[in-house]
C-alpha cells in the first residue's frame, strides 16, 4: 500500500538529511535521520511533518541527541534484530515520539522510561502552526519531555 499525505501547511524542505538515506530508509521502513555525535543519552523518534519539530528539538538538546524517523512500523518491524539495534540502540532508554496522528504506534519503541507527544482528541481550527503549538506538537514539548527523563 501507498500512502500519499498532503497538508495545507507549509512545511520546510529536509534536505540535511541525504536524499539516498531517505529512501533506503523509507524502504527499510525507518532509518536515523541524525546522527549523535560522542556518546548516544537521547533518541527523539518521528516521521512526516513532525520530523522537523524532532530536529529542531536535537539540535537544541544538543550533540548526543539521534533522530530517527519510521515512517513504516510494520516494514520497520520485519528488519532484521540487527537492524532495529542499529537504529535504536537498546543502551539508550532515554526516547521521546511526537506523531500529530495517533500516538499508540510509538508505545512499542520508546519503551516504558520514555514519552509519547501526541493528539488524544481532534485538533482545533486555526493556522497550523497556532494549533500544534496550542496542542504541543512543537520542538519545545519534545525538548521539555526529554528534560523531563
Amino acid at each position: 500500500p501507498t500512502l500519499i499525505a498532503l497538508t495545507r501547511q507549509t512545511v520546510p524542505m529536509l534536505n540535511e538529511i541525504d536524499v539516498k538515506l531517505r529512501r533506503e530508509g523509507a524502504r527499510r521502513g525507518g532509518y536515523v535521520a541524525k546522527r549523535e555525535e560522542g556518546k548516544l543519552d537521547l533518541i527523539i523518534m518521528s516521521c512526516g511533518s513532525e520530523l522537523q519539530h524532532a530536529l529542531a528539538a536535537a539540535k537544541e538538546l544538543g550533540e548526543s541527541t539521534r533522530v530517527v524517523s519510521i515512517p513504516c512500523t510494520e516494514r520497520f518491524n520485519r528488519e532484521s534484530d540487527e537492524y532495529r539495534e542499529e537504529v535504536l540502540p537498546n543502551n539508550c532508554r532515554k526516547r521521546v515520539a511526537i506523531e500529530a496522528g495517533v500516538p499508540d504506534i510509538w508505545y512499542q519503541y520508546v519503551g516504558l522510561d520514555g514519552k509519547v507527544i501526541g493528539l488524544r482528541r481532534f485538533g482545533l481550527s486555526a493556522p497550523g502552526a497556532e494549533v500544534m503549538k496550542d496542542l504541543g506538537i512543537n520542538a519545545q514539548h519534545v525538548i521539555e519531555a526529554a528534560k523531563s527523563l
